[in-house]
């Protein structure tokens, strides 16, 4: 080195205003990497009427649940009070035929004219069992002299007669009954049915024809 006096120049920086340089781009970095990108914006979407139940209030709700309960509570206690009352109409029914030999027998004694005879007991206890009966909807079914009806009459016996025109209940052997409408125990009769006329029934005899050929022999 030369001894000039001539130093190295230096440049004060300081006081100029120029500070350190800004920071370029980063290498392989795009352009606006430093700024914030926007952020997408959401699609609208359009809510149609009747596209989603609105819900409905509590109270609104438990109302509802109310009712339901109350119309299957009211549904069930019809429905145990019918089955009672037919539970109830079967009982009487097979009770009321279980009577039904007791009530045969008391008008076979009073037919045979039993307790009629100073004392009425018989009749007495058999006029009142028949209006008990009658009181729970026991009514006998004509038998005698009526058309015969195979819905509440049972043929025990059939015959000819000249005098019906239809087959018809001429005799009883046993009575019949309906419990409230509903046949009990049907009627045993005997059946007269009109007589059946034969195809020749009413034709004229055919006179007998000589022979002449016989009556030739016998001259």
């Amino acid at each position: 080195m030369q001894g000039t006096g001539e130093g190295i120049p230096v440049r004060d920086k300081r006081g100029t205003g120029q500070g350190p340089p800004a920071p370029g781009p980063t290498l392989g970095a795009p352009e606006g990497a430093a700024a914030e990108a926007p952020l997408p914006a959401e699609p609208e979407v359009e809510v149609q009427e009747g596209s989603a139940p609105q819900e409905k209030p509590a109270e609104v709700s438990y109302l509802d649940d109310l009712r339901r309960v109350q119309a299957e509570f009211a549904n069930y206690r019809k429905r145990v009070m019918r089955d009672q009352a037919a539970a109830s109409s079967r009982a009487s029914a097979r009770l009321i035929e279980r009577l039904l030999p007791v009530l045969d027998n008391f008008e076979l004694a009073v037919a045979h004219g039993e307790g009629t005879e100073g004392d009425a007991g018989i009749e007495l206890v058999y006029r009142q069992f028949k209006e008990a009966l009658g009181d729970e909807g026991l009514e006998e079914i004509p038998a005698r002299g009526v058309a015969f009806d195979p819905t509440v009459h049972e043929a025990v016996e059939a015959r000819e007669a000249a005098e019906v025109d239809e087959p018809t209940s001429v005799s009883v052997y046993r009575k019949g009954y309906r419990l409230k409408g509903q046949v009990l125990r049907p009627a045993m009769v005997v059946v007269a049915r009109p007589v059946e006329l034969s195809p020749t029934a009413g034709a004229e005899p055919v006179a007998a024809q000589d022979d002449p050929d016989s009556a030739d022999g016998q001259g």
